[in-house]
């Protein structure tokens, strides 16, 4: 009887510990799920626990991370509105004499307006796209994601850019859908279009090339202008970033806005050089359009 009595006890000990296992697994289970949810979807950061027991240290832990990095993420949008703010005030406040300089350059009608007038041209638009940079950094513009073929995203953008350079040819190989904003994407598209027509012959040749997999869209654009460098790899996605043997044609922003816009998709945007010339490699996640 006592033997039975104390098998029964152990039998209970067994399974409270293991109903206790199986809560703090789920507990462990519920806090990895919620910090996933916290970081790719911005979610509520996990309540701090008031228990006391093994779990509770690392809910705990992550409470206090997930709450370091929001205060983290609000100085960084604060610095970055600053910033913005202030390019915003700069460009702003340039646009006015640079209009002026338009005006009488326009009156006096010398020997070298036009030349006079390009610079100016230049100015305008680098003051546009430098604005224009520094508010995507600062997510001063809303994006708008629907799903959208890229093809013609790209095909427009080199409508827009083929009475520029009428001798130049492009060639596209495939296509893929993914939930993105068109207008910014094309966007994107548009300046690696430019910029690989600014670094090849009259007639050069520009190849793009699209792929996707269940999880990815992968998008390359390669130029036969020779490449680059490979010390300027690395940089030219930096803004105003210039070899030493490179043209000073563009305003020297058109890679940097690229790749902020990439980002704002949550994606990851590189360069090498490829068999012709450099070639631009894009990988943007495909979403689960099911998720809300």
């Amino acid at each position: 009887m006592v033997g039975y009595m104390i098998s029964a006890v152990l039998l209970l000990v067994v399974i409270v510990l293991a109903v206790k296992l199986l809560l703090q697994r789920k507990r462990l289970r519920d806090l990895a799920e919620s910090m996933e949810d916290y970081l790719n979807r911005g979610g509520e950061p996990a309540p701090f626990s008031l228990r006391e027991d093994t779990v509770a240290p690392v809910e705990n832990a992550a409470s206090e991370l997930e709450n370091r990095i929001a205060v983290l993420t609000e100085r960084l949008r604060e610095e970055n509105e600053r910033t913005s703010s202030l390019t915003a005030d700069i460009s702003h406040q340039l646009k006015t004499p640079l209009a002026s300089l338009r005006l009488f350059v326009e009156m006096d009608e010398s020997a070298h307006m036009a030349e006079e007038l390009g610079q100016i041209e230049r100015m305008e638009k680098l003051i546009g796209s430098l604005l224009r940079l520094e508010k995507l950094c600062a997510d001063g513009y809303e994006f708008t994601f629907a799903e959208q073929a890229v093809r013609p995203l790209i095909e427009n953008a080199w409508e827009s850019l083929r009475a520029l350079w009428p001798k130049k040819h492009m060639e596209i190989e495939g296509d893929a859908a993914l939930r993105c904003d068109g207008k910014w994407l094309g966007e994107a598209f548009q300046n690696l279009l430019k910029n690989a027509c600014e670094h090849t012959a009259e007639d050069g040749q520009i190849w793009v090339i699209i792929e996707q997999t269940e999880h990815t869209f992968y998008c390359s654009v390669e130029d036969n202008g020779g490449g680059v460098r490979e010390k300027d790899l690395p940089h030219i996605f930096e803004r105003f970033y210039r070899s030493e043997d490179q043209a000073q044609s563009g305003s020297g922003l058109g890679l940097a806005i690229v790749k902020e816009i990439v980002y704002r998709h949550h994606g990851h945007v590189s360069a090498e050089n490829g068999k012709n010339g450099l070639r631009i490699n894009l990988e943007i996640p495909i979403l689960n359009l099911t998720k809300t």
